[in-house]
């Protein structure tokens, strides 16, 4: 079993419905992008994943968090609340660049993760269910959206142990244009000078 992934057909209408275009996007296609998949499926999928992350250097492991869509969470300071707040932002369809990589493991629940093909000019849409593992690179814009008002998502984070705790954040909607880090994916896929 793989990850499912396919390209955003762009059509209006709410983030929670599958927009799904049929064309599959192709695993190298995300690799140029910087992102990896993997689909686990063994009896340890916390055990799969840490093994992974941590050979990726993702050493800083978060508690499990659990993200509501109905939640409303403010003034964010821990990375799990960090983390809950940006995925509010599904409901207005603004996009979030992450400012640090990071390894996710989908543990429960179910939704989608919307990936910018910067190249293509394109939303690439990840299934998201319990199993898929992903690596993020920082500067990437992305969007997540869950399966209705009442969804969740259990989520397992490892971060790089030797970035500062408060430099793990989410720049959101519009001021992700005109972020260093954001720059900086730019540049790499050749976008950006």
């Amino acid at each position: 079993m793989s990850v499912r992934t396919y390209y955003h057909n762009n059509l209006p209408g709410a983030t929670v419905l599958p927009h799904d275009s049929l064309p599959p996007a192709a695993s190298d296609r995300l690799e140029i992008l910087g992102w990896q998949l993997w689909m686990l499926t063994s009896n340890n999928i916390e055990k799969q994943a840490t093994d992974i992350a941590k050979g990726l250097g993702y050493t800083r492991p978060t508690d499990k968090i659990n993200v509501l869509a109905s939640e409303t969470i403010e003034n964010a300071e821990t990375v799990e609340e960090k983390v809950k707040m940006t995925a509010k932002l599904q409901a207005s369809k603004d996009q979030y660049t992450a400012t640090t990589s990071s390894v996710v493991l989908i543990v429960d629940g179910k939704g989608h993760y919307d990936i910018e093909d910067p190249i293509e000019k394109m939303w690439i849409r990840v299934i998201l269910v319990p199993g898929v593992l992903m690596h993020i690179p920082k500067g990437a814009h992305t969007r997540v959206a869950f399966e209705g008002p009442e969804g969740y998502l259990d989520v397992l984070m490892w971060f790089d142990a030797t970035v500062p705790h408060a430099d793990i954040d989410w720049v959101k909607g519009e001021d992700t244009h005109n972020h260093s880090v954001r720059s900086d994916y730019l540049h790499k896929l050749g976008l950006q000078r």
